[in-house]
């Protein structure tokens, strides 16, 4: 391919290869100014090496091709290296130093705050504090500087994140799942910001696993599969059919398998006249073999009733039955023990990364007494051949990757540590599963796969409550629909509604609330 001038950043047939593994094949990706470029495939496609390559961290192959920055061959040293020639990421895992206040990150790097010293060479941090004011106010952030980034929320200390990268006087920009945290409204606000930065000429290389983002966002798109680049999709063919089948290398089937009927009429769980905080009282029942979602904006209140539910938080007062027999909840684990499982929002808290994937789900087999008496021996000590057994089932049902029952957790890639974390709980044998958001941040593939898996527990009469701001997701999956709006049940949509539906009721405050 012919290069101009203008062309940013110019990857040509890039290898890079891990002891036997082959990550990088070849890989040529173009980046021009002024454009939103997205890097699509799934987890252990090769994005996190390329964009590793792009930035410095790691090295190309001795003769695994060559990179240039700004029409010249660049060998990159580091990351500082490539900050230097305008090249910055932002990555999915903040960077940020929680220690430190909003200002004193601002002046770690490469950063035009940063550059603003004495002349003794001291970093000046009153010349700083108006450019770090600047790009807080473009990301609509009036944070005082001073205040400490351990402080932050998670989306806020994302979008400070962005807003450090913007005083860089960045080049280029690499956003690696840049929406995973933030809400509908932050995100909108975000890709104002980057389309801005588009028109200044700007290069953006966008990652995300939100398809629709990339269609809604990017210019084009490089689709990777195994560690080569095999679809390159122009603004004319970018849909998320596309993307779709080009990552998954198999024709584009239904994401969503066929729903079954419930398999009872009465109720697993109810939950009558239940007060969660300062909320209005909460009602709500689910039945055997049926997926219920709860959805609305984010912060509507549905997350703090499943994690109610799950014990998580208090039930101030009201009354909670499984099986028509009321209990109280006041620890997951004792929600464990009246068979009510939970998939927390962050997989971290369900996880010990440094432990493998056998000891993991021995933990949770130890903290539950029913599936712990069946595989223990004569004394309260776990039978180890057991708990071999039971990981190695688990790691087939739900095809985790890899299949050793000894590989760390911490070293699988996220769909297969949240396959791990859904392994885990349906272990305990639940009456009612929850799940809250557990597909984000997941590649399309390993969604379809717990999609799949939370279609089968239904049809063993597993009652399942899916909590989740993707309205693809929930129109997709759910029986019957819950929305939520400050707090409260708003409507209850049937199965079939669309996206349409629920945002109209999630969104305007006129609806009645459902009875």
């Amino acid at each position: 391919m012919l290069m101009t001038a203008a062309t940013l950043l110019n990857a040509v047939e890039v290898s890079k290869t891990y002891s036997s593994l082959r990550a990088l094949d070849r890989v040529s990706f173009t980046l021009e100014p002024g454009e939103i470029h997205a890097l699509v495939g799934e987890n252990g496609a090769g994005k996190s090496t390329l964009i590793k390559v792009l930035t410095g961290v790691h090295s190309p192959d001795h003769d695994g091709g060559r990179l240039e920055v700004n029409g010249e061959q660049t060998a990159l040293r580091d990351p500082l290296h490539a900050e230097k020639l305008g090249i910055y990421a932002i990555h999915q895992h903040l960077p940020l130093v929680e220690g430190l206040s909003i200002l004193e990150n601002f002046l770690l790097g490469e950063s035009r705050a940063a550059r603003r010293t004495t002349r003794w060479g001291m970093l000046n941090r009153r010349g700083a504090r108006p450019i770090v004011e600047e790009a807080l106010a473009l990301m609509g952030l009036d944070f005082d500087v001073t205040t400490p980034v351990s402080a932050l929320s998670v989306p806020e200390a994302q979008l400070v994140q962005i807003a450090r990268a913007l005083a860089t006087d960045a080049k280029v920009l690499i956003l690696d799942e840049p929406t995973a945290s933030l809400t509908a409204a932050d995100r909108d606000a975000l890709f104002d910001r980057l389309r801005d930065m588009r028109e200044r000429g700007v290069g953006l290389v966008y990652v995300s696993h939100r398809l629709d983002e990339i269609t809604t966002l990017c210019d084009r798109a490089t689709v990777l599969r195994n560690g080569a680049v095999v679809e390159r999709l122009g603004k004319a063919n970018l849909d998320v059919g596309s993307m779709i089948a080009a990552m998954l290398d198999r024709p584009v089937q239904a994401m969503y398998p066929p729903t079954a009927e419930p398999s009872g009429d009465a109720p697993v769980l109810t939950l009558s006249g239940a007060v969660v905080g300062a909320a209005p009282p909460l009602s709500l029942e689910v039945r055997a073999g049926e997926v219920l979602g709860l959805t609305g904006l984010v912060g509507a209140g549905m997350v703090e009733a499943a994690e109610a539910l799950a014990g998580v938080r208090p039930l101030a007062r009201g009354r909670l039955t499984v099986e028509g027999r009321q209990i109280r909840v006041s620890s997951p684990a004792q929600a464990m023990r009246e068979g009510i499982s939970l998939v927390p929002e962050d997989r971290s808290h369900a996880l010990v990364a440094g432990m493998s994937i056998e000891r993991n789900l021995a933990l949770t087999i130890a903290a539950c007494p029913t599936v712990r008496d069946s595989i223990r021996g004569a004394g309260p000590v776990l039978r180890r051949q057991r708990v071999r057994r039971a990981a190695l089932k688990a790691i087939g049902d739900f095809n985790i990757q890899p299949s050793d029952p000894a590989a760390p957790v911490g070293g699988l890639s996220g769909g297969n540590q949240q396959k791990v974390v859904i392994a885990k709980a349906v272990a305990t044998r639940p009456k009612v599963l929850i799940l809250i958001e557990p597909t984000a941040g997941v590649d399309v593939g390993a969604r379809a796969e717990i999609y799949a898996i939370l279609r089968e527990l239904g049809r063993t009469g597993v009652a399942v409550i899916l909590v989740s701001s993707d309205g693809q997701e929930i129109c997709g999956m759910s029986d019957r629909v819950l929305v939520f709006r400050r707090g409260t049940v708003v409507a209850e949509l049937p199965r079939g509604t669309d996206e349409k539906e629920i945002m109209l009721h999630a969104t305007t405050s006129s609806m009645r609330p459902a009875v």
